[in-house]
Parts: C-alpha cells; sequence; structure tokens
C-alpha cells in the first residue's frame, strides 16, 4: 500500500471546513455577508467572547462534546491529544490570514495582529526591539546586541496545498546552533557523564504546587561539568551571532525540511537573513517563498564543518578545564525556586501517555 502523501490524509476535510464554517457564523452571523477583506480582519482580530463561541461550536461538530463558554478550559483539558490536530485544523479555517490561512502562534501586544505586519521582517524586528527593551529594563547593564533574523524561532500553522501544517520559523544561524547545541549535548553527556536526582525539597508542598528540586549528580565532577555547560552556553551565543553575520552577505534564499518526529505534519522554514524576510509577506506567505526556495544540501557540507570545528573546540575546552579549573571557586549566583502546579504535572503525564 502506498504510504499518503500527507500525514493527516485521513481526516475528512470536509466536515472541517463545515465546522469552520458554522463556527464562525456563531462567532457573528453577518460573517459570510462581508466582503474577504472584513472577514480576514474579523478572523484575525475577533473578540474573546466570539472566539470562545467558535471553540464551543469545533469541539461540538468535530468531538461530539458539548460545553459552555464556562466549560471551555476544562473542556480544552479533556481533549486527547490524537484529536487536537481536527480541532486545530478548523481552528485554522477561523483564525488564520491570506493565501495560506497563516497563524503565527505567538503572544502580541494588546491591540495588535498580525495584519499589521506586512513582511515578515516587519514582525520579527519588533519583536526584536521589545525583546531588546525587556532585557534592557531586567539587566540595567545590558548593552543591547544588534539585529538579526529571527534570533528567536517562531511557530506557526498554515495550509499548504489544503494540507494542515504546523511549522517552525527560524533562521539559518539558529538551524546551526540547533544541530550544534545536540551534538555538543552529546557529547558532554560522552566527556562527563550525569543525571539529574532529587534533592532534599523534591515534592515539597508549595502555595500555588510544589517544589521542583532536582539536584546534578556526575560522579564528583559536578563543578567541572557546570563549567563546561557555561562556556559552552557562551560559545554557541557567539557562534549564532558569527553566523548571522556570515549568513547576512548571502543572497536571500528559503529552506523547507520536514520533520518526522511524530504523526503531525511539521515542516520547517528556515531564512537565511533579514533581505529574505523582507521580501516575503505574511498574506502571500508561500507564493513569496517559492522564488527564494534553495535546496538545504548546499548547506549540509558548511554544516558538518562547523559540528566538527566545534565538537574539536568542546573537547579542548573539557581537557583545560580536568587540568586547570578549581571546581572550589563558587561563582556568585542568585538562588531560584521552582513550583510546579498540578495542572502542569497533569498535562506532563497527558503527553507522556499521549
Amino acid at each position: 500500500m502506498t504510504k499518503p502523501s500527507h500525514k493527516l490524509a485521513h481526516i475528512n476535510k470536509a466536515e472541517i471546513e463545515l465546522a469552520a464554517r458554522k463556527g464562525l457564523m456563531m462567532a457573528d452571523s453577518h460573517y459570510f455577508a462581508w466582503p474577504a477583506k472584513q472577514q480576514e480582519r474579523f478572523r484575525a482580530t475577533m473578540t474573546e467572547k466570539a472566539r470562545q463561541k467558535l471553540e464551543c461550536v469545533l469541539i461540538d461538530c468535530l468531538l461530539g462534546i458539548k460545553c459552555s463558554s464556562q466549560e471551555l478550559a476544562s473542556t480544552w483539558d479533556d481533549i486527547p491529544s490524537s484529536k487536537l490536530n481536527i480541532i486545530n485544523w478548523a481552528s485554522l479555517l477561523t483564525q488564520g490570514i491570506g493565501e495560506d490561512y497563516i497563524y503565527l502562534s505567538e503572544y502580541m501586544a494588546e491591540g495588535k495582529s498580525l495584519l499589521d505586519f506586512s513582511t515578515l521582517f516587519d514582525y520579527d524586528y519588533d519583536d526584536y526591539l521589545f525583546q531588546e527593551e525587556a532585557k534592557k529594563q531586567e539587566f540595567p547593564e545590558y548593552k543591547g546586541s544588534d539585529y538579526f533574523a529571527f534570533q528567536h524561532p517562531s511557530w506557526v500553522r498554515l495550509l499548504i496545498q489544503e494540507q494542515f501544517y504546523y511549522a517552525s520559523f527560524m533562521s539559518l544561524a539558529t538551524h546551526f546552533v540547533d544541530e550544534i547545541d545536540s551534538a555538543g549535548s552529546e557529547l558532554i553527556s560522552q566527556l562527563i557523564p550525569h543525571d539529574y536526582v532529587d534533592g532534599n525539597n523534591q515534592g515539597k508542598p508549595q502555595k500555588g504546587g510544589f517544589l521542583l528540586d532536582m539536584k546534578l549528580d556526575a560522579g564528583g565532577l559536578e563543578g567541572q561539568l557546570e563549567e563546561l555547560q557555561s562556556r559552552w552556553y557562551t560559545y554557541q551565543r557567539n557562534r549564532w551571532y558569527a553566523l548571522s553575520k556570515a549568513f547576512s552577505e548571502l543572497p536571500p534564499a528559503v529552506f523547507m525540511l520536514d520533520q518526522d518526529w511524530d504523526e503531525d505534519p511539521h515542516r520547517f522554514f528556515i531564512f537565511n537573513n533579514a533581505t529574505a524576510l523582507k521580501l516575503i509577506r505574511w498574506q502571500y506567505f508561500l507564493s513569496d517563498c517559492k522564488p527564494l526556495i534553495a535546496d538545504f544540501s548546499v548547506m549540509e557540507e558548511q554544516l558538518r564543518n562547523e559540528v566538527g570545528d566545534d565538537m574539536s573546540w568542546l573537547s579542548e575546552t573539557h581537557r583545560d578545564i580536568l587540568k586547570n579549573f578549581d571546581p572550589k571557586i563558587v561563582k556568585l549566583q542568585k538562588k531560584k525556586k521552582i513550583i510546579m502546579s498540578p495542572r502542569a504535572l497533569k498535562d506532563l503525564a497527558k503527553i507522556d501517555i499521549d
């Protein structure tokens, strides 16, 4: 039997489209009398009350679960993750914008929507300014940093050839550093085997939940391991800026990689620099990406060489720490207390079961 080209090919699209139409009519009975632009603005900016009505309709039509707006939060908690793709697909048709019904799963300032940003660059640069201001407020000594494309990946949903997809938007530099980090974590585990064990206060009741108290066990090399991880973090951050600067000088390009993590269709859109972001409009995302699409194989050799050089640095740094670092010298740092809510634990257990 031929494997379906799309992971959700078994889902009935007609049922999803019908549920979306019913939900939009419940959110506002005049919706289908409006011109396309007014419909799009409503989807992007609907009130919380309208959204709740809409979601109750989707859950009823697609899952056979009736609920009121007051019961919506608890109803969402009880929906198994295996059914979420159906609801998320319908939600995309009721909230997405543009040719691809694209939806950005990120918080925005009050009164802002994706329609306030023409291009990917407009949104990403606005987010950069917000992050910079937040860092300056939290750390008065922070001196600021230059802008480069997608320092922080964004989570997106959209239709690709009329099929539902989850997507991650990231820079080429971020993708490189993710691969570097993954290889580095594996190497560090080999260089200094370690694990986390329960501390004395693990599970201790606190207001709002209970303490999460896990301690590092590296067989007596805890100080050396923390020093290695600290240097490795700084090294990766510096590599991200160096790679971002190098890639900013390349012709604009977009790379697409499908991820086979689970049964969810998930695609990476990797942008090599800010020039590429300036050429891509949210409302015409896939159309604008098309002339910029490049084969990622052209970057694979550079990535392999980069990872090889970074692992050599990590091995040499490990040798230096074992030889010269004094673990008795403790760096000053703020103590942190992590409190986990019972709901968070329930959600983790639910993910594990599903």
